[in-house]
């Protein structure tokens, strides 16, 4: 059976449900009680979509571009109705949720994704893939949101066999491709080696085609960065899109100060640097916060008034962190500009493969708990299944191997809510 592939007798209803505890996550009374996220079902090979909407689901400012969504009757519109209606079942936390309706309006809109085997199974699809279309599509119908995902990019092209000046021009993307090879360690190297390559092109004044150096420097950043591990590539042999196994790690706060054009970095590092000393204070409160939850032992207090009283706790918490960071934006910054003022980022959610080529094996997403303020805490969405999981075992999804490696990062500006 390929992974991600559920089981025949999970789409069965048992006469007499019983309760195991490794399903203790996805019960909907204690998710209720807890207040805990919900999975999605998987319905034959559609982890690479679970796993994507997952990931999606924690960019604020689409959720809430779906809240005020009204259908207008295209084949388009319905797709982003359903997964309106997605996203409030998922954000209701009541009960793991069944994607069928946007699964079909996913597959009229995007034919590939329907694709059968010999055996007249749907195959499994690249969940890069499936997330950057469905971003797209998203896109098309709220724009304002492109301003929280675009880059900015100047670009620098020389030819290096002639004396000429370079040739500037700005590009935009959604997203920051890590490249992989025999010396790629770290994320960074990926993303260094990424925005410089050699090309050949014709060059007039020598009329043959001549070596082109392009750079690209960044000169806009934005709330929420996307990152892509490029570990798949097409090999002929086997018509597959195989995996580059190797382990990349990645940071959980990631600093692109070096990957700026000379024009954005000075201004950026000085609020950079106001964050950091912020986040020192903020660390040690994190602990505090930590610790006094632990301690609370008030038994006149029920789990649920507990449960509420340490969001108000959180929540103030967190309003005093917001403000300490306002404090260190400049004046005229305008939240609404979807721009990230500094070069910090927080690692926010991660879309893993686990196998030998994008088109078997396993996808699962992992997100950071919002409600932990140390980031110890995170869950990790299986389709249906959710558990909770420890920042070291999140750590060790780096690759390697045909296990977990992480494919797309999400990262969110620090110091924005």
């Amino acid at each position: 059976m390929v992974l991600g592939t559920p089981d025949a007798t999970s789409l069965k209803l048992d006469e007499k449900k019983v309760t195991f505890l490794e399903d203790v996550s996805s019960d909907s009374s204690l998710a209720k009680l807890k207040n805990e996220p919900v999975g999605l079902v998987n319905l034959g090979n559609t982890c690479y979509l679970n796993s994507s909407l997952q990931a999606l689901l924690g960019v604020g400012e689409l959720r809430k571009e779906l809240e005020n969504y009204q259908p207008s009757g295209s084949s388009s519109g319905n797709f982003i109705l359903f997964l309106k209606q997605l996203f409030e079942k998922l954000s209701a936390k009541e009960d793991k949720v069944v994607p069928l309706n946007f699964l079909t309006s996913l597959r009229l809109q995007f034919p590939q994704f329907s694709e059968r085997s010999e055996h007249g199974q749907y195959k499994q699809q690249d969940a890069e893939e499936a997330f950057s279309l469905i971003l797209n599509d998203v896109l098309r119908q709220f724009g304002s949101l492109e301003n929280f995902l675009k880059i900015g990019l100047a670009v620098s092209t020389k030819c290096l066999e002639t004396e000429e000046e370079p040739v500037t021009s700005f590009e935009e993307s959604l997203k920051l491709d890590c490249h992989i090879n025999i010396k790629t360690n770290f994320l960074k190297d990926g993303l260094v080696n990424n925005l410089k390559e050699t090309i050949q092109k014709n060059n007039d004044s020598l009329g043959r085609d001549a070596q082109y150096e392009i750079s690209r420097k960044i000169v806009r950043l934005p709330k929420y960065l996307t990152v892509h591990f490029m570990r798949f590539f097409w090999r002929r042999d086997t018509n597959k899109k195989s995996k580059i196994l190797r382990k990349v790690q990645f940071p959980f706060q990631l600093d692109l100060t070096d990957l700026l054009d000379d024009s954005v970095r000075e201004s950026k590092s000085v609020i950079r640097d106001k964050i950091y000393k912020i986040e020192k204070d903020n660390e040690e409160e994190a602990r505090d916060f930590k610790k006094a939850k632990k301690s609370q032992s008030d038994i006149t207090l029920s789990a649920r008034e507990k449960e509420q009283k340490q969001k108000e706790d959180l929540e103030k918490l967190q309003s005093k962190w917001t403000k300490s960071y306002e404090s260190a934006f400049p004046e005229d910054f305008d939240p609404a500009s979807g721009e990230n003022p500094s070069s910090l980022y927080e690692l926010q959610s991660i879309i893993t493969h686990q196998g030998s080529s994008a088109d078997s094996g396993h996808y699962q997403c992992f997100v950071k708990d919002e409600l932990d303020p140390t980031g110890e805490r995170w869950y990790k969405f299986n389709d249906a299944i959710v558990t909770v999981v420890s920042r070291d075992k999140v750590e060790q999804l780096a690759g390697g191997g045909e296990s977990d490696s992480a494919l797309i990062c999400l990262y969110k500006a620090v110091g924005l809510k």
